[in-house]
């Protein structure tokens, strides 16, 4: 498998048609504006979220990502600001990225009645990200002794200083609509709209798919007495494409009070891709999730699952007055 690895690495660079996919979160609403930038706001005190991702950790960590946000709904500006940085590392940290941005996500209350709401939110996002990778890391067929192992320095012509990186920042944009009710929830986002270029070597054929993200649910209370229930059923799903690339995912949360139990399937084309399994605990002002992805494709024999943490802190001004402006999304947080 690092031999896989160490083929794509070189795929990546050195192919005439080269491309590259996102890190995939499978607590998506844990990590909300990496989903959707109209996301921005939705909390309307502070949000900070940080997000752990160790995928295939049996590869040698094969994809580790590492994820930090911070969101807050204002008023005077009719909606919400949100920033965002994110690493990512592929085999062993030899090829990494890291990615910031900024987004402003409009809040348009279209209905405001004493028992429902449908609230309209339009977000704009810009970034900018660079590569790089770090050919000391790699391992090469000319360094091995039949007796004692890796123990040659390459003969291969490798670049100055031993590694790569993009010159400067790329810049990024991505958009997001998204609808939602008392009880319904759903939206649709563009990613990386202007396909931005990723070659080390300045490859114009070499660029980041535009990607499409769809995404919906609902809440299904089981304790209808309250207003605002602590018991129920959130069944959800979520479309991605991105370039040839495309997945979906499936299932439903169960939240009892403090306790979130999660439980869903990724469909990729055409391979069932696994099994997500989530329990999380939440009590204002913390959510902390953990859920871990079972391989059922053919890679499960050498990459079994994925471990993935969330925790988010949600800061609410008790003494604020109700806002007009504002209004609450119903949908899960992991």
């Amino acid at each position: 498998m690092r031999g896989f690895l160490f083929l794509a690495l070189s795929a990546l660079l050195f192919f005439q048609d080269a491309f590259a996919q996102d890190p995939q979160f499978s607590q998506f609403y844990a990590n909300p504006m990496y989903l959707n930038p109209a996301f921005a706001g939705t909390a309307r005190g502070p949000r900070f979220a940080l997000n752990y991702r160790n995928q295939w950790p049996t590869v040698g960590d094969a994809f580790i990502t590492y994820a930090g946000s911070y969101d807050q709904h204002f008023d005077a500006i009719g909606g919400g600001i949100g920033l965002q940085v994110y690493r990512d590392q592929a085999g062993d940290a030899s090829l990494s990225q890291t990615y910031v941005s900024g987004a402003y996500s409009y809040h348009l209350t279209v209905k405001d009645e004493p028992n429902d709401y449908f609230v309209i939110k339009a977000g704009l996002q810009a970034a900018a990200f660079q590569r790089s990778i770090d050919f000391s890391k790699l391992r090469f067929g000319d360094q091995i002794d039949p007796r004692l192992g890796f123990i040659f320095p390459t003969n291969e012509n490798l670049p100055n200083n031993n590694g790569l990186t993009t010159t400067g920042f790329i810049p990024d944009f991505s958009a997001g609509l998204m609808g939602f009710s008392k009880r319904f929830f759903g939206g649709f986002a563009v990613h990386h709209i202007v396909q931005p270029g990723i070659s080390f070597l300045e490859n114009p054929e070499s660029f980041l798919y535009r990607k499409l993200t769809v995404h919906g649910g609902m809440t299904l209370p089981l304790d209808k007495s309250r207003r605002d229930p602590e018991t129920y059923i959130s069944p959800n799903i979520m479309y991605q494409r991105q370039g040839r690339f495309t997945q979906v995912n499936f299932g439903a949360y169960l939240v009892k009070r403090f306790f979130v139990t999660g439980l869903w399937f990724r469909q990729t084309d055409p391979n069932t891709d696994a099994m997500v399994a989530l329990i999380g605990f939440k009590k204002d002002p913390v959510k902390i999730g953990y859920s871990y992805d079972l391989t059922l494709s053919g890679a499960r024999y050498a990459a079994a699952g994925s471990h993935e943490v969330s925790l988010i802190v949600e800061i609410k001004n008790k003494r604020s007055r109700p806002s007009r402006l504002w209004k609450k999304i119903n949908c899960p947080s992991f």
